[in-house]
């Protein structure tokens, strides 16, 4: 005979029925990173309304990527977040990796455009004249411009990979939050797991900060020396 739990008795009422864990929304909040990561990393936009995409696009990572470091420090030092939080977070971290993954891609179609230009401006040097000196059409200090255009390169793709590697240990620590909060039992609902998770998140979370201002300095310190007075 089954047992009914009276009104004002002592005796516990069975547990509501939960849905099975494969179905929570995290796990499908983890797919579809995968996805959107997979869908735009092969774009790269030169043009955006009729302007340089790179110019555009650069001002959501710099404002979201600090942002984002900051939801995941947050959630990292209050657990109780992860579970009310999470899938919040989880969207605006797959938001931020698009718009990363798109500005570092329009990024390198803007450096292959400009690079290309600097070796037509090279090739059109007056018969004679020594390299980076003379000609109207050479350019001045375009070893120096090519270099910070590799390094400004170079940090951006690491940037792209910092904040895939963020969001996914984002969502990782929000899926297991979800998963101690079906069961305490199994691998991994012990603490330690979520813990390292958080620790690991934390770290990635401040290096995608720096990261994001090496980035923009970089970039802010090409963009004025191309701008600058006596620049020719």
């Amino acid at each position: 005979m089954t047992e009914t739990a009276l009104p004002g008795s002592d005796t516990p009422e069975s547990p509501p029925a939960r849905r099975f864990f494969p179905s929570d929304p995290s796990l499908l909040l983890l797919a579809a990173t995968v996805v959107v990561a997979v869908a735009v990393t092969p774009i790269e936009l030169s043009k955006a309304f009729g302007l340089p995409a790179h110019a555009i696009f650069l001002h959501v990572p710099v404002v979201f990527v600090p942002i984002l470091a900051g939801v995941v420090i947050a959630l990292a030092v209050r657990p109780v977040w992860q579970v009310r939080y999470g899938l919040a977070a989880g969207i605006f971290a797959i938001v931020t990796m698009a718009a990363t993954v798109l500005t570092a891609g329009a990024g390198e179609k803007l450096r292959d455009a400009r690079t290309q230009r600097m070796k037509q401006m090279a090739g059109g040097r007056p018969a004679g004249a020594p390299q980076g000196a003379g000609g109207a059409g050479a350019p001045r200090g375009g070893g120096g411009e090519s270099s910070m255009l590799d390094r400004h390169a170079e940090l951006g793709s690491q940037l792209r990979l910092l904040v895939a590697l963020l969001t996914v240990l984002l969502i990782v620590l929000v899926i297991l939050a979800r998963y101690r909060a079906y069961t305490s039992e199994g691998f991994f609902a012990r603490p330690v797991i979520g813990t390292a998770v958080a620790v690991l998140a934390v770290v990635v979370a401040i290096v995608s900060a720096i990261w994001v201002v090496r980035t923009g300095h970089l970039g802010a310190q090409m963009t004025w020396h191309e701008g600058s007075p006596g620049k020719g």
